[in-house]
């Protein structure tokens, strides 16, 4: 029966739309935890330069400016490796919760057309029911009259 089938069909279909959904959930709190850790990482990072950039240059020999120096610089290049992971996560999240809409999107659109398609099964299984009573009560009345 082609309505059995199109069920089938609608229920494997709503089954994978909701291991989808549930994909993408998982997905979007992992890119929420990784924006927040690389934020924490970021604001660290810059509080690090901050502190060693206002503490007052070494006095003494040229070697040890250069150095803090050398060390201030190493600590802005890892801030702004810093901030790029956290713009990078931002925008992962950001993908991640489109795509998670699109997903539950689907997912209601997969639920209606399994309903839809029971409503359907349903409505042919009561129709052939109908005709199966409405046959067997006319053989019972055309029989009735030969006894």
């Amino acid at each position: 029966m082609r309505e059995k089938r199109r069920l089938a069909l609608a229920r494997r279909q709503l089954v994978l739309a909701q291991i989808a959904r549930r994909e993408a959930i998982a997905a979007l709190g992992d890119a929420i935890a990784e924006e927040a850790k690389s934020a924490n990482v970021a604001a660290r990072s810059g509080q690090l330069v901050r502190e060693y950039g206002q503490r007052p240059s070494p006095g003494g020999p040229a070697k040890l400016l250069q150095d803090h120096l050398t060390f201030v610089r190493s600590l802005q290049a890892i801030h702004e490796q810093a901030r790029e992971a956290h713009e990078d996560a931002l925008d992962q999240s950001r993908w991640q919760a489109s795509t998670l809409a699109e997903a539950q999107a689907r997912a209601d659109r997969t639920e209606q057309r399994y309903a839809e398609a029971k409503r359907t099964l349903r409505k042919v299984l009561e129709q052939r029911e109908e005709t199966t009573f409405g046959r067997m009560a006319r053989r019972l009345q055309s029989g009735s009259g030969d006894y």
